[in-house]
C-alpha cells in the first residue's frame, strides 16, 4: 500500500492543476485593469529589453534554483517505522523550506514514490522490508539523479557508509541526531554542490 503525500495534498494538486494557467484560459485577454500597466511585446516586466525565449528560459531557470523549482525542498521520507516516518514527515513539514511531498513503508514504495513525485530530497532507511534502504538506492538514483538523497540508520558501521556512499547516497546520518542537527546536516548538504 502506498502511503501518498500528506492529508489534503492531493486536493490541492487537483485544484492547482485545474486552475487555468493563461490569460485566453479565463477569457481576460484584451481586458484592461485601471491601475495595473502591462509592459509591452518585447518588454520584460524588469523593464530590461526580451533576448528571446533562450535568455528568458536562462532567467527562470536562475531564479528558480536548483533542479528548476522555486520554494521548499520536496521531500520523500522511507522509512519502515510507522511512527518515525510521521515524524520525521512533520518535521519537515513545519520547515518553510521543506515540504514532504511522498511516504514509503518500505524501499519498494520508495522507488515508486520518488519516480512519481520526482523529489530533491530522499531519505531511505536502511533495514525495511521488502527491499531495503541499500537495495532500493541505486533505483531511487536512476529515477532522480539530480535529488539529494540521504541513507538514515541506527546502525554506524563505517562499511555501511562506505557501501551507500558507493552506491550513491549523498550523506549517511544516524538516527540519533536531534532534529535540530539532523536539519541542520541536511540544510547543508542540500547547498552544497552534488558530486556526480
Amino acid at each position: 500500500m502506498t502511503m501518498g503525500a500528506a492529508p489534503g495534498s492531493a486536493y490541492k494538486r487537483r485544484v492547482m492543476d485545474s486552475w487555468p494557467s493563461t490569460d485566453e484560459e479565463i477569457d481576460l485577454a484584451g481586458v484592461d485593469v485601471p491601475g495595473v500597466d502591462v509592459p509591452e511585446a518585447g518588454v520584460s516586466v524588469t523593464g530590461l529589453p526580451e533576448v528571446g525565449v533562450a535568455g528568458a528560459a536562462h532567467r527562470v531557470s536562475a531564479a528558480r534554483g536548483r533542479g528548476g523549482r522555486r520554494g521548499p525542498y520536496r521531500v520523500v521520507v522511507a522509512d519502515d517505522a510507522d511512527g518515525l516516518r510521521e515524524l520525521l514527515c512533520l518535521l519537515f513539514d513545519t520547515e518553510p523550506d521543506f515540504t514532504v511531498v511522498g511516504r514509503a513503508a518500505n524501499g519498494a514504495e520508495a522507488v515508486e514514490v520518488v519516480a512519481r513525485t520526482e523529489p530533491d530530497l530522499v531519505l531511505l532507511d536502511v533495514a525495511m522490508p521488502v527491499l531495503d534502504g541499500l537495495g532500493a538506492l541505486p533505483r531511487v538514483r536512476r529515477a532522480v539523479p539530480e535529488a539529494r538523497v540521504v541513507i538514515f540508520t541506527g546502525f554506524s558501521e563505517r562499511s555501511l557508509r562506505e557501501e551507500a556512499m558507493a552506491l550513491g547516497a549523498d550523506e549517511l546520518m544516524e538516527k540519533d541526531l536531534s532534529t535540530g542537527a539532523l536539519l541542520d546536516r541536511i540544510r547543508q548538504m542540500c547547498r552544497r554542490p552534488r558530486l556526480v
